[in-house]
């Protein structure tokens, strides 16, 4: 199945791009999902593990299923106050 990346902030500046389409399998997870983009763009290696991670705009952790056509998107926390 085919998926939509969004990379925002500085994510977006290391990979060079702010959209990735990925062709994945069925039983795909977020988890999945980042180890494909790790390979894929191996400058991305350390900025995955905090990050905000959105599927269709709601909120999903590394162990949820990703469904067909989904938008996933990456988000770095940013602080404020």
């Amino acid at each position: 199945m085919k998926i939509t990346v969004r990379l925002y902030y500085h994510l977006k500046e290391k990979a060079g791009t702010g959209e990735i389409h990925l062709e994945i399998s069925d039983r795909t997870n977020i988890s999945d999902v980042k180890k494909a983009l790790e390979v894929q763009y191996p400058q991305l290696r350390t900025h995955l593990g905090n990050v905000m991670i959105l599927m269709d705009k709601k909120i999903v952790l590394d162990d949820d299923p990703i469904t067909e056509g989904a938008e996933v998107s990456f988000l770095t926390p940013v602080g404020g106050g």
